[in-house]
């Protein structure tokens, strides 16, 4: 079978890998076209055929990417017509992989999502077109199918999320903290986020935390410019790359930049405050289209605010000192904890990619 399948950003790309091994082992002879990042590469054996990175924006950031994405996506939509896919997967990044499907289905194709457009937490109104170019929809988020079959489409199954299994398997280095030359105090990880855009204006905050008594080390990625940690970073502030989860397991509480991470640190039971800024007429905008009433995945598979929020205004260099205090000399610490049970039981044990690609190629088999 022939597998077209777009994701964009860090996180896309690591769960397409899982998605593309898994389909592999289901279907040796699969063959695909992809975007995507190194971890997808890497899956395929081969360099995917668009960098998925060109994808993630933050805000504005999108004006400024306009040009760029527009060539990018008549690019893709050329490739699927050249190509002749068996099936169109796509992979979170809705604002693109939704033009994509639109295309696909006008084009006779079948389209498949993992990992669907959280209209739960803003443009419900995009269920119409989801109903329209999308046959179906594999979620990792478990009140997610119950919300889209709500609102009347019915072609959509939990199949577990993806990080359960990928905090499972990972091996901690035993060495991480000498090889680092970490010293004896706490640690406080910082998780800026893997866009350039929300790095810029959320990391200076971060690393402006002065407590000596714990140290602060940065969650760096390789696929950014080692210069922007740099810049931003001062020398009594080590930034080590691709080495998240390391860093989580020696951790005494992260502050993370809103997104898949605030799964991750709970999966490694890791306490923490949940941070986001973007530009003013972007939150503006997001402010009269969100519906949910969290940004952090924990406090939103809970519905209670466990982890501390501090959102655009509130994300101040003081205001972040003292809810950080908090959390570490208070219950915060416990009442987080206690949370992370909860959702461990929610979210289950189901290797989510392993069930996402039986589906797909059970369902794709008959149409080969």
């Amino acid at each position: 079978m022939r597998y077209y399948i777009i994701a964009g950003e860090h996180s896309g790309d690591m769960h397409g890998a899982d998605l593309i091994g898994a389909i592999k082992k289901r279907d040796p002879h699969a063959d695909f076209w992809s975007c995507g990042g190194v971890a997808m590469s890497k899956a395929i054996g081969k360099p995917c055929r668009v960098d998925g990175l060109k994808m993630a924006y933050m805000g504005l950031d999108f004006l400024k990417k306009w040009c760029a994405l527009w060539q990018l996506l008549k690019f893709c939509q050329k490739s699927l017509i050249d190509y002749r896919p068996d099936l169109v997967i796509l992979i979170d990044s809705s604002g693109f992989n939704m033009r994509i499907a639109a295309f696909a289905k006008r084009n006779g194709f079948r389209v498949f999502y993992y990992i669907p457009p959280k209209i739960w937490a803003h443009g419900p109104r995009r269920i119409e077109k989801i109903k329209r170019d999308v046959d179906r929809v594999w979620s990792i988020l478990p009140f997610e199918a119950a919300y889209y079959q709500a609102q009347g489409y019915h072609a959509i199954d939990y199949v577990g999320n993806p990080l359960v299994q990928k905090v499972a398997d990972h091996c901690i280095n035993p060495s991480f903290i000498a090889d680092h030359k970490l010293d004896k105090r706490p640690i406080i990880a910082l998780l800026p986020g893997s866009r350039l855009d929300e790095i810029r204006r959320i990391l200076p905050i971060m690393v402006a935390q002065v407590d000596p008594t714990y140290q602060f080390v940065v969650a760096g990625l390789r696929a950014m410019p080692s210069s922007l940690y740099r810049a931003l970073c001062p020398p009594t502030v080590q930034v080590v790359y691709d080495q998240t989860y390391d860093l989580m397991a020696v951790a005494q509480a992260a502050i993370i930049a809103s997104g898949t991470a605030s799964l991750e640190a709970a999966l490694f039971n890791l306490p923490q405050v949940v941070v986001y800024k973007t530009h003013p007429l972007a939150y503006f905008f997001y402010k009269s289209v969100v519906t949910v009433q969290y940004i952090s995945l924990v406090n939103l598979l809970v519905d209670q605010p466990v982890v501390p929020e501090l959102i655009q205004y509130q994300l101040t260099r003081e205001k972040l000192s003292a809810t950080l205090t908090d959390l570490l000399s208070g219950e915060g610490c416990t009442k987080q904890k206690v949370a992370y049970q909860v959702i461990r039981q929610l979210l289950g044990q189901q290797n989510a990619a392993e069930a996402a690609a039986k589906c797909i190629v059970e369902q794709i088999k008959p149409f080969g």
